[in-house]
């Protein structure tokens, strides 16, 4: 590209995604792509503050920008604060994922030169320099990823070549940056909670109760350390989605019996994490297994970040858990992850590839209600069948 017009590339991106974790995490594709386009570009991102941590688990945005599109009401002060934001970075170009045309006069009002969002009205299509169109029927990482076709749209109209993608277009899953420290910080706790566990399986192996139950699982474990899978257990998902009346999670009991099973296998070990919004079903866990509890590393309030949960996730086998944001970290670490839904859709939430399993209720004929608060509906004898073969696949 001659260096007249590489001058007069967008350097100075705004993107916009406004939602939880797993929202941000779906829409690093886009980013990813937005960088490939524009290597030398500056990308911030406005988002939600509960979101504000997936920079800590990529290094595609320079600038994370805060704003509370969830508070009610949202006054005309509130408004005038989210168009500061738009304006104050003197952006050369924005791509948003808002679908509404409130979003449209939000980028027109912001005076940036290049827009670039869904074009789902008369208005958007107007107001927007290059909108695309908005398909929610598919994977959401490949919806988001539908918005970089405009700054291609816009790049080739203007400049002499854009960088052509080396990669077959399919199925955009993110990817997912672990932080060195992080990933030390949690390699020196679970090394640490490992030899608590083989302790402990010494002394339960030594005791009657346990002897003439099964002594071959609690030596196995030990012996095996080399060779053991680890299978970290996330029960937990959002209380902003509880908060909502979208339950999506799966009840203790059958997480009890899930687990049973897990420690009956030979050379693998089971651990267990949650976060803040966990606490409830992690007492009911730990109450129900009681001694069999202590056959288990218990992580929950170990890791203190996204970061750390991410790492955690690196050094698993095998990832259980229910729709929610640590799902779409394992993804992007391409983990083997067996995730359980309720009522939302998996095909729009977790890529469809050999190492992604998503169960749900078979018996449903038609899309369930996100708000009929069933949770997850699914027998622990088919996740842990599924765990199984997930395991043993290469």
């Amino acid at each position: 590209m001659p260096a007249s017009q590489s001058k007069d590339l967008p350097q100075k991106i705004l993107t916009i995604n406004f939602g939880g974790i797993g929202d941000e995490i779906l829409f690093l594709p886009t980013l990813k792509e937005v960088k490939r386009l524009l290597p030398s570009c500056r990308i911030s991102l406005i988002l939600e503050p509960r979101s504000k941590s997936v920079k800590e688990v990529t290094n595609l945005v320079d600038e994370v920008l805060l704003f509370d599109i969830k508070k009610r009401p949202l006054k005309p002060g509130d408004y005038l604060e989210l168009l500061n934001l738009t304006r104050s970075g003197k952006y050369d170009l924005v791509i948003s994922s808002g679908s509404s045309p409130m979003v449209a006069m939000l980028l027109f009002a912001s005076g940036i030169p290049v827009r670039i969002g869904y074009g789902t009205s008369a208005l958007s299509r107007l107001l927007l320099t290059h909108p695309v169109p908005l398909n929610k029927e598919q994977y959401a990482g490949n919806m988001y990823h539908d918005l970089s076709g405009g700054l291609e749209k816009y790049l080739a109209q203007g400049f002499a070549s854009i960088p052509q993608s080396s990669q077959a277009p399919g199925i955009q899953i993110p990817e997912v940056y672990v932080q060195e420290s992080s990933r030390e910080r949690m390699r020196t706790a679970l090394g640490e909670e490992e030899e608590k566990l083989e302790e402990r399986l010494k002394s339960l192996e030594d005791s009657f109760a346990l002897a003439a139950a099964d002594t071959t699982s609690g030596a196995a474990e030990r012996h095996n350390r080399s060779n053991k899978k680890r299978i970290l257990l996330h029960p937990g998902t959002s209380r902003l989605a509880v908060q909502k009346g979208i339950i999506k999670t799966w009840d203790s009991k059958h997480w009890l019996e899930l687990i049973r099973k897990l420690l009956k296998l030979d050379n693998t070990e089971v651990i267990l994490a949650g976060g803040p919004d966990d606490e409830e079903v992690m007492k009911d866990l730990q109450s129900e297994l009681g001694e069999e509890a202590k056959r288990i590393i218990n992580f929950y309030g170990k890791t203190k970040s996204l970061a750390d949960l991410a790492a955690l996730i690196e050094m698993s086998d095998l990832f259980i858990c229910v729709d929610s944001a640590p799902m779409h970290v394992a993804v992007g670490l391409n983990k083997k992850v067996v995730a359980l839904f309720g009522p939302t859709e998996p095909a729009k939430l977790i890529p469809q590839t050999k190492n992604f399993c998503a169960l749900t209720d078979a018996s449903k004929q038609v899309v369930r209600s996100l708000l009929d608060g069933l949770g997850v509906r699914l027998l622990p004898d088919t996740v842990f069948q599924s765990s199984l073969d997930l395991l043993k696949q290469e």
